[in-house]
């Protein structure tokens, strides 16, 4: 599933890595009760929060970058045995159409950057394939771009004991000469930028891209629901310090409004990922381009 939109001078694609099962709203957004859902059933599938485990590409004149790696291939015992399809995603969107069926062409080679907005399992993994216990990088041209606070957190021996699909999809990146750690704002190229935004993890960076003048920015989880657009206080119960990723949100959400940003959210539903943030009877929504 991919959502194409052209901003400007650059094409945005958003792809679908894989769906997870969905989870009781109580249970995602920790002491948000009942009555506060109320208003927001329409953001609430069968009554449930449904996550969507997304990743996007961005086609600039000069480069193709992609914005996390989705889940992965899987099958992921924790996820139900899921098994994700971000790299047959990326075959059309990547290649030229005579090229699609030709297995012999790879979409691994059009990648010159992956750009990881944070080091959670849902958002690397296709960083690395393995053939007989050996890794490979999914896109062998690309330069990994991880955010150095994350890096060091995740890289703890407590943390590697706790996130395992550290060490198999993250780490071995290092060894194999395709990572760069970057702190603080870092410019990937001259269109496309890494902000720190952290909150939901130590190191959770945001992407801004230059389209012409016109602003995109892909959140990560910083947004895991457009509720969130609505409720910026509302917290993911997994986000690392919840006081820290809603002062965060309501920054950037008030910036991304005040100068009308666009905005790409990976978590969102197929068709609802792009979008802008605006105001209806004196509250703040979301809006699907």
């Amino acid at each position: 599933m991919a959502d194409r939109y052209t901003v400007g001078d650059v094409q945005l694609t958003a792809v679908i890595d894989m769906v997870p099962p969905p989870r009781q709203p109580s249970a995602f957004f920790a002491g948000v009760t009942d009555a506060q859902w109320a208003p927001y059933k329409e953001y609430l599938e069968n009554g449930k929060v449904q996550l969507y485990y997304g990743a996007f590409v961005v086609k600039t004149a000069e480069h193709t970058i992609m914005v996390d790696t989705g889940m992965g291939p899987g099958p992921h015992p924790e996820r139900g045995n899921l098994t994700g399809n971000l790299y047959e995603e990326l075959r059309p969107i990547l290649l030229p159409p005579d090229n699609t069926s030709n297995t012999n062409v790879s979409p691994s080679d059009q990648i010159n950057f992956v750009v990881h907005t944070h080091l959670h399992a849902d958002h690397v993994g296709w960083n690395l394939r393995y053939q007989g216990g050996i890794p490979a990088p999914t896109f062998r041209r690309a330069r990994y771009i991880i955010p150095k606070a994350d890096y060091d957190y995740f890289t703890t021996k407590e943390m590697l004991e706790k996130y395992p699909h550290i060490q198999k999809q993250v780490m071995p990146l290092r060894q194999l000469r395709l990572q760069e750690i970057v702190e603080g704002d870092y410019q990937v190229t001259g269109q496309v930028s890494c902000a720190p935004a952290p909150g939901h993890t130590p190191g959770h960076q945001v992407v801004m891209v230059n389209a012409g003048g016109q602003k995109v920015m892909l959140v990560g989880d910083m947004l895991h629901s457009p509720v969130q657009v609505a409720e910026p206080g509302w917290c993911a119960a997994v986000d690392y310090d919840q006081a820290q990723s809603r002062t965060v949100r309501e920054r950037l959400l008030n910036q991304a409004e005040r100068e009308g940003w666009i905005i790409a959210a990976g978590h969102f539903p197929p068709g609802q990922q792009v979008g802008k943030v605006v105001s209806r009877q004196g509250k703040r929504r979301w809006q699907s381009l």
